[in-house]
């Protein structure tokens, strides 16, 4: 069959996901959000509409070949653009003169030229925009594969989707030209072609691209999280007190920069680390988290927890370093964030009620709009299991979703997964410990435990855990009732 915008949510139960390429993978996932709700996003932006045509035009020519389709490696028919190409390419070229498949950017409009180098501005992080640039910018003069450039669109689109790269770029008009080129370049080539960007646009590019540099201070502290709380990484404990050493030497460092204290709090962790032969780098608690908070990072590890939830006089903080840590949302919209608020990253909810009182449909809905509009859903049915119950629920509800998915018990693994819901932690069989362990391995996760509810509104392990959690849902015949820590009070009616 042929897979249109209108079609497309209907019959993507059969599009064979595992043996798709990786770029189509990935356009899979962003077409359920461009072609859901009547295609709405589809219809109203212009960059989604060209890149949702150009993946269904994909798509649909891979089907037809599916049968007999190889790796692109093993396939003698790549197309190339120079003789110099195909001797890199294949150091036995075939007789055949390859047909050249270029791809020609139109001439942008550039600033007057410059013949002193820009100095690049020390930043905390690269721009989504500048980071897409550099891997255009990298294909130029190289045979690259047509995956190659669908993986970059992909990228691209997924940025833009996600609002990471908006309208008011400063780059907007370079991004979209690369856009356009790219899906031209796609359409024109064959398995393969050597990138071209034009002189003058190459220039502007790299203009672009070297303008801005990650701060050397952020990137040392980046690498001291990368091993932090690690055992067995004296070798790069070492390397690393050497490049610290190296740049304060070289004028590369100095007081003077704004994250200087906590590079020193770092390297003296180091230090010890090497001379004391501890076990793993060390640093208090306070300072890690405001190390993470400076990156827009979450702790790793287990022992790390967040500024909230630590107790006691280790877990001491500035007002001034509280101030500058950034704990992001998801993003809640509609009728749950009047239930709950906008809940943070990692958030849990503690779920209640009496049988028959409709939080396992209630929940359901839930996990089916996370999986709609915040990122990939388990719902995990100790109590129904794969059973006719769970399949009327899920079919009543519409609770389809290629991010949301189900299971009957407990994975080992469950980091690949932004949202868990665990029905119900009595049939389950866990503790209060359970719980608490299984939220501090994965800090980033939220999960949401449903409970069964005596009349008289007691719950085995409820109770204790109702001091842990972000969230408390009340739910009886026909009301939600929410209270917590981001929003007080919040109710939902239920239908009957």
């Amino acid at each position: 069959m042929t897979y249109t915008p209108s079609n497309y949510i209907a019959q993507s139960c059969n599009v064979p996901i595992s043996k798709l390429p990786d770029p189509l993978k990935k356009g899979h996932k962003l077409a359920l959000k461009a072609f859901d709700n009547n295609a709405s996003a589809y219809k109203e932006n212009d960059i989604v509409r060209t890149s949702m045509d150009h993946y269904l035009r994909a798509l649909n020519e891979f089907l037809v070949k599916e049968p007999i389709a190889q790796p692109l490696s093993n396939n003698s028919n790549a197309v190339i653009t120079s003789n110099d190409a195909a001797a890199s390419a294949d150091p036995k070229p075939k007789k055949k003169t390859p047909t050249k498949a270029k791809t020609k950017v139109t001439k942008a409009k550039t600033p007057g030229k410059s013949t002193q180098k820009p100095v690049a501005k020390p930043v905390e992080r690269i721009p989504e925009e500048i980071r897409l640039l550099r891997r255009y910018v990298a294909m130029h003069g190289k045979v690259k594969t047509r995956i190659a450039l669908v993986r970059l669109l992909s990228s691209l689109q997924k940025a833009m989707m996600e609002k990471r790269i908006r309208k008011t770029s400063p780059y907007a008009k370079e991004i979209m030209q690369m856009q356009d080129q790219l899906i031209k370049a796609a359409d024109r080539m064959g398995e393969a072609a050597e990138i071209n960007i034009t002189k003058a646009n190459l220039a502007h590019y790299r203009k672009i691209t070297s303008s801005q540099r990650i701060r050397d201070s952020i990137a040392l502290l980046k690498r001291f999280v990368a091993i932090q709380g690690r055992e067995g990484v004296q070798d790069k404990a070492k390397r690393l007190i050497a490049a610290m050493e190296r740049m304060v030497k070289n004028g590369k460092l100095s007081k003077d920069d704004p994250y200087s204290a906590r590079l020193n709090e770092a390297y003296k962790s180091l230090k010890r680390y090497i001379r004391e032969k501890k076990k793993t780098p060390e640093i208090q608690s306070d300072e890690l988290s405001g190390i993470y908070g400076l990156l827009g990072m979450a702790p790793t590890y287990a022992t790390q927890t967040s500024p909230r939830r630590s107790k006691g006089l280790g877990s001491v903080m500035s007002s001034a370093d509280l101030v500058r840590m950034d704990f992001d949302t998801i993003g809640l919209k509609g009728k749950f964030r009047e239930l709950i608020g906008d809940p943070s990253v990692g958030f849990t909810a503690m779920v209640f009620g009496q049988p028959k009182s409709g939080k396992s449909t209630l929940m359901l809905e839930f996990s089916h709009h996370l999986a709609v509009h915040h990122g990939e859903v388990l719902y995990v049915a100790f109590e129904e299991g794969y059973g006719y119950t769970l399949k009327e629920k899920i079919t009543r509800i519409g609770a389809v979703h290629a991010r949301l998915n189900f299971s009957e018990a407990l994975p080992k693994d469950v980091s690949t997964y932004d949202f868990i819901f665990i029905d119900s932690v009595s049939r389950a069989g866990m503790e209060l410990d359970d719980l608490v362990k299984l939220k501090n391995l994965y800090p980033r996760t939220s999960f949401v435990f449903i409970f069964h509810a005596t009349k008289d509104g007691k719950f085995k392990g409820g109770n204790e855990l109702a001091h842990e959690v972000d969230v408390i849902i009340e739910v009886k015949p026909g009301l939600a009732q929410a209270s917590g820590r981001f929003n007080s009070g919040g109710e939902l009616k239920l239908k009957n």
